[in-house]
């Protein structure tokens, strides 16, 4: 009886799998930093911080929100068109920095990958399996991926550089920090017609004046 317990559940688990597993080639995915350990100061700022990811085919979109949404960011990118735009918007202060260009995952930085497919959870409805991503640098990035999702957004593009599939949720451990963002939600039906759209209230300004303003501070989108 115990092995047929056994069987059933193992069943359960799998068709239920199988039905929430849905291909996503468009849609919205929430994010959120459900950890956040450091003895710096000022990082715990960034506990609760929210990232949505908009894609629709080419077209893809990451907004951050932190301090309760004092601090917005978020980046527009077409990868036919290869555009790029960048907005920030800081206590009412907009700007936008618009290129030509995408962003483009650094050679120099890449990782050892090592995929534990024994190692599995189910996050936002779509089962996952762990990478293990380590930089000669000592970064190490820790990594549940699903190859149900076809988003390419280039942060993510740049970020898991040679990774297989797309990650749900991903731990960061660099210098003593180690932060986790988790997707809460995977919503392969949400209208993403119209955030794709550049606002227009947003003063355009160029790369190297954003980095000014930010006193020398690379945000990296």
């Amino acid at each position: 009886m115990k092995s047929r317990i056994t069987v059933l559940a193992l069943l359960l688990f799998f068709s239920a799998g199988l039905f929430a597993q849905k291909k996503m080639k468009k849609g919205q995915i929430t994010y959120k930093v459900t950890e956040v350990k450091s003895k710096k100061a000022g990082t715990r700022m960034l506990e609760g911080m929210e990232m949505q990811l908009f894609f629709d085919n080419a077209l893809h979109k990451l907004e951050i929100k932190t301090m309760g949404g004092l601090i917005q960011m978020a980046t527009i990118s077409d990868l036919e068109k290869e555009t790029h735009a960048s907005l920030f918007n800081m206590m009412g202060q907009k700007v936008k920095v618009l290129k030509e260009s995408l962003p483009k995952a650094d050679k120099k930085n890449t990782y050892k990958i090592t995929y534990n497919r024994d190692e599995v959870k189910t996050i936002a409805g779509y089962p996952c399996y762990q990478a293990l991503m380590t930089s000669a640098e000592g970064t190490v990035l820790t990594a549940y991926v699903t190859n149900k999702i076809k988003a390419r957004h280039p942060y993510f593009v740049k970020l898991f550089a040679g990774l297989e599939g797309w990650p749900m949720q991903y731990t960061i451990d660099n210098n003593g920090m180690r932060m986790t963002f988790s997707a809460q939600s995977a919503n392969a039906d949400a209208d993403v017609s119209k955030v794709f759209e550049i606002p227009a209230d947003y003063e355009e300004k160029t790369a190297e004046e954003l980095k000014s303003m930010m006193g020398g501070f690379d945000f990296g989108f």
